[in-house]
Order: C-alpha cells, then structure tokens, then sequence
C-alpha cells in the first residue's frame, strides 16, 4: 500500500512539473532546422526527374527520404508511356503507390496484375517481378524501400542479367507476352 501511494505521488508529481513547463502551450522555442531541405511537391509532374544507369531511360526517379543506396529510402519514379522494368528483384522490400496512370506488376510465376491510381502493392525482398507503365500517359508512383534499394536484373530463366543487358533486351522484345 505504501508503495503504491509513493508512486501515484511520484507521478502526480511529474505531471505537475510538465503542466507548468507547458503551461502557456509553448513546449519551448523550434528545435534547429535539419540538415535536408523538405521537399514539397503540389504534383508528382512537378518533382525533378533523373535517370539513373539501373533501370531505362524511361524510367526516372526523385529522392524524397533517405539515401536509396544506403539506407531505407522513399522515392517518386516517372515512367513514361510503355516503359517496361523486365524481370528483377531487390535486397529491400518495396512497397509502391500508384499516384498516376495505370501499370502492371508481375510477380515470377504469378498472373500480372493491374494497378491504377490508388493501387498499393508490397513486393517482398528477393521475390523477382517485373514493371510496365500499361497507359498512354506517363505513370507516376510512389516507392517505399525497407533497405538499400539495389535493382538485379534476371532473365527469363532467372539467371543475372546486368542492367545494359536488361535494357537492351527489353528495346528488342518490348513487354510480349504480358
């Protein structure tokens, strides 16, 4: 019983030492900005696009959180129109968003799926799949990756590709066949 009245009198004590640090509403002054700048974008067609040497040239992506090669990471990708990504897989897990136009994913012995504006997929790591913006219009989406996001292409076979391989396959076949 003593024990029990000494701990409702510690916490009634602490509660009110933290009603008058914050007795005007103001827990104190704004911590220090950090180090990255936000990132603010009305439209995903307004965020400045890059390519990068990984995937094809009409996939492009924006950085939003994190650094992709280091750590877990989220980031905007723009495919245009027809834009396939062939068969791959990651070290993280991916989550994607659709925000924009319509595309499909595959998953290696798995029936594609159609994914619009709304559409959420988790992909987990290691499981290979494949990408391709289905409408006319350019696909945006929003990625979420648990890990360093790598891209390690594989053939039908699911034997490596490197990226200049995948590429230049995906140029001769397009996306026949799904």
């Amino acid at each position: 019983m003593k024990t029990k009245l000494g701990l409702a009198v510690a916490v009634g004590a602490l509660s009110m030492i933290g009603h008058r640090a914050y007795a005007d509403g103001n827990p104190g002054d704004a911590p220090e900005a950090p180090q990255a700048a936000a990132k603010l974008f009305a439209q995903p067609e307004d965020a400045p696009y890059t390519a990068t040497p990984i995937t094809p040239p009409c996939n492009t992506i924006v950085g939003t959180r994190g650094d992709p090669t280091k750590e877990a990471s989220t980031f905007l990708v723009k495919m245009i129109g027809g834009c396939v990504v062939s068969w791959h897989w990651h070290h993280a897990t991916e989550e994607v968003v659709v925000l924009k136009g319509t595309s499909v994913a595959q998953m290696k012995g798995g029936k594609p799926v159609t994914l619009k504006a709304a559409s959420y997929s988790q992909l987990p790591a290691k499981h290979v799949h494949r990408f391709r913006c289905s409408s006319k219009e350019a696909c945006y989406i929003f990625v979420v990756g648990d890990a360093p996001f790598d891209v390690n292409y594989v053939n039908e076979d699911g034997k490596a590709m490197t990226a200049a391989e995948s590429i230049a396959l995906i140029q001769k076949v397009g996306h026949t066949g799904w």
